[in-house]
């Protein structure tokens, strides 16, 4: 699978974060195209033992991307391996029914393995609830929304997007593209999740690392009376300012899926400004909707065409160096390693129930990427200095548009 990744329009985290999904990657996922399902790695192979592999994700209305890779999973493994169970889309506030619905799942006792992505609210409390009856199981979280000391003591794998580096990278990215202002759209309750904390504390710092101005703007949230339509109509409507005000060579970033199209579809037609990069790393979200980009059903997934039309696009209507993402979906990324982990768990060749060396193989495979050439690290707590054995953190290279 040459650089494609498992994507409906896809992380990791590090992110979900926080990501803010994620997701996410942390809100539901605006699908902008018929689902672009991520295909599963061509190194998998069926489970060879007993046993199956649940995954929970997003509704088709949130999260298409995940659960059309879900469903690629459960295509390439088999119906009687794979069994997918969804989270609530008004997950802020239907907690209780992401418990039920995990406990559901794993009440088959032929249930060995869960990938929950994105570990949006609430997972923790899910999965310890299922950890008291089922403690066997093996538990991986992918983008997770929660604070790492919550999540992390209760999952057994965490697989996150690289968040912290991933700011220190959009920053200089912003740099190269000619910026000297970055303009970031997000709101409170967004920005009270820990990763998402991490990640901004980290980019102001770069900013001024290099001598560039951070201009935080509030937005509405999307789950909030406003809705979608009230945070796009305020990034479309803001946008013209921040241009006028810092000028064309502005860089700007938003922390939610639901206002990526609206911010890219405005600045192809103001002609001007920079998008460094959509808050779930996926050159599936917004872009297509924003750069009217119909995905065709033999080209769905594929990450590596899409960079192309993208390219194409950008190259056609003289927009060249102005619009930035990272060349895999991180989140179906997340979804893909833990499903190809979980095969590996099943079929015995795991030590333990974490086993770094397996997890970075398994991104490996998934992308199609030495392992010598993975972004693939532990997290370290910026504040503290606290670590934890279960959590790793990756990144997809940048792809040039």
């Amino acid at each position: 699978m040459k650089k494609t990744l498992c994507v409906v329009l896809v992380m990791c985290m590090l992110v979900a974060m926080i990501g803010c999904t994620n997701n996410e990657n942390t809100e539901p996922v605006e699908s902008a195209n018929p689902a672009e399902p991520v295909e599963p790695a061509e190194s998998a192979e069926p489970i060879a033992s007993e046993g199956k592999i649940g995954i929970m994700c997003g509704t088709i209305a949130t999260s298409e991307e995940q659960y059309r890779t879900a469903e690629a999973w459960k295509e390439k493994l088999g119906e009687d391996r794979v069994v997918i169970q969804t989270y609530p889309d008004n997950f802020m506030k239907e907690q209780e029914t992401t418990i039920s619905n995990l406990l559901s799942l794993v009440s088959d006792p032929e249930i060995k393995v869960v990938a929950i992505v994105d570990g949006i609210p609430g997972t923790t409390a899910a999965i310890e609830k299922a950890k008291e009856k089922r403690p066997d199981v093996l538990y991986i979280v992918g983008s997770p929304n929660e604070d790492p000391s919550i999540v992390a003591p209760a999952a057994d794998v965490i697989i996150d997007m690289d968040w912290i580096s991933h700011a220190d990278q959009m920053i200089d990215r912003a740099k190269e593209l000619g910026a000297d202002t970055v303009v970031v759209y997000s709101f409170p309750r967004l920005m009270g999740y820990a990763r998402c904390i991490y990640q901004d504390a980290a980019a102001r710092a770069r900013c001024e690392e290099l001598g560039m101005e951070y201009v935080y703007v509030a937005v509405p949230d999307p789950q909030s009376d406003a809705g979608q339509a009230g945070l796009q109509q305020a990034c479309r409507e803001d946008i013209p300012k921040q241009l006028e005000k810092y000028g064309p060579n502005t860089a700007f970033w938003d922390y939610n899926t639901y206002s990526s199209s609206a911010v890219i579809k405005t600045l192809v037609e103001a002609g001007e400004g920079i998008y460094i990069n959509s808050s779930q790393s996926s050159p599936f979200q917004g872009y297509p909707e924003a750069f009217n980009i119909d995905v065709p059903s033999d080209k769905r997934g594929d990450a590596e065409w899409m960079v192309e039309q993208l390219n194409n696009y950008c190259v056609e209507n003289g927009c060249s160096g102005r619009f930035s993402v990272r060349s895999l979906p991180t989140n179906c990324c997340c979804l893909n390693i833990a499903v190809q982990y979980g095969v590996r768990y099943l079929q015995g060749d795991v030590n333990g129930k974490f086993d770094a060396d397996m997890l970075k193989q398994c991104f490996a495979e998934v992308t199609d990427t030495p392992v010598a050439e993975l972004s693939f690290n532990m997290f370290v707590n910026p504040d503290n200095g606290e670590s934890y054995d279960n959590y790793c953190m990756i990144l997809a290279p940048w792809a040039l548009l």
